[in-house]
């Protein structure tokens, strides 16, 4: 065989071996141009969403509605937080009440424009939402409810609520896009999200990114929670750190059959001073059939003495709740204890 025949053949050896490890480079070299066209877009997002300081303050940036004064704006996302039995869904439905009506809730909230509201329950039976809305006189065509035994029913009993599916998260996002939905209030996380472990911080990327993604589109939400032994939020504090606002409610223990009474607090409050949310009794009467609801302020002694016998035990802990000085705080403490309302056990507060 001729050098010229060998060097043929190698060459033909040589150029298969090119074009089998092209084929199975291929994906690898379409992934890595995807790749390029990828990231030079990002690029240039990032490029064009960049400002300097001058010009950024002299962007014209629309001021955010205020949609439930003092505390509430538009693409705010908020937590309303109790023990059972306490007062989630009432305040939660009040809320809803004043917002798609434009009206106050009583003497302390008020809501300045109608939005239009839509209220998921994934709770309650059915039949009792309906009288609990009967009762608070909720006929806005602005309020807007989604049962979850009504899309159990109406979907052939084939769909069960849960928005830890991202599938039933998009179809949620497009309803309230397409209905106008301003505000969507979730009563509540435990029952809504199910098969989310509440106490894996991890697992609350199923849930965080969807709803930053309907606050992008200017839809506040609202996340009724429930709170844990220790009066806290129960599970992972993660889904606290973008709320706008968080509403503790406690109980008041002075209610009857004819009323329901309860306490509520901000444990964080981004849109407005400490001074103007203060905590507030809220006063259900159903006597009559129609809800009459009441609010009135209370002391902060009296909130300190509800924070210590819900298992707040610090002093520092109470004074940066309240926006107090620790020594205020001590001062406090030992009146209370004089008082015989609580007790001081190596600088901890304890319930009497």
């Amino acid at each position: 065989m001729s050098a010229s025949k060998e060097l043929t053949k190698a060459e033909e050896a040589l150029a298969r071996e090119r074009m089998e490890a092209g084929i199975q480079n291929g994906p690898r070299l379409l992934e890595a141009t995807e790749n390029e066209e990828n990231k030079s877009a990002l690029e240039s997002a990032f490029a064009a969403s960049l400002a300097s300081a001058p010009a950024f303050l002299a962007q014209e940036i629309p001021e955010r509605a205020t949609y439930l004064s003092p505390f509430f704006r538009e693409g705010d996302y908020g937590i309303l937080f109790a023990p059972r039995g306490v007062g989630k869904s009432w305040l939660s439905l009040l809320m809803g009440k004043a917002l798609s009506e434009g009206m106050g809730v009583g003497q302390h909230w008020e809501a300045p424009l109608k939005q239009k509201c839509l209220y998921l329950d994934s709770e309650m039976n059915i039949a009792d939402l309906q009288k609990r809305c009967e009762l608070l006189d909720i006929r806005s065509p602005q309020f807007h409810v989604l049962s979850h035994e009504s899309l159990f029913e109406r979907s052939n009993d084939e769909i069960t609520l849960n928005l830890a599916d991202p599938s039933q998260q998009i179809a949620l996002l497009g309803l309230c896009e397409t209905e106008g939905v301003k505000v969507l209030i979730l009563d509540n996380l435990s029952t809504a999200f199910r098969g989310l472990n509440e106490n894996e911080s991890d697992s609350w990327e199923r849930v965080g990114p969807w709803l930053l993604d309907l606050r992008r589109r200017g839809i506040a939400v609202v996340l009724v929670c429930h709170a844990g032994r220790n009066g806290l939020i129960r599970g992972t504090s993660r889904r606290e750190d973008a709320a706008h606002w968080i509403v503790s409610l406690e109980e008041s223990g002075d209610g009857d059959e004819s009323s329901h009474q309860f306490k509520t607090r901000f444990t964080k409050c981004r849109n407005c001073p400490a001074a103007d949310a203060p905590p507030l009794l809220w006063k259900i009467d159903t006597t009559g059939g129609r809800a009459e609801v009441t609010t009135e302020t209370y002391d902060p002694k009296s909130q300190m003495l509800d924070m210590i016998l819900g298992g707040m035990t610090s002093a520092s802990d109470i004074a940066n709740e309240l926006g107090k000085a620790k020594g205020t705080i001590s001062k406090w403490a030992k009146t209370l204890q004089s008082d015989g309302k609580i007790r001081i056990n190596n600088g901890r507060y304890m319930p009497a």
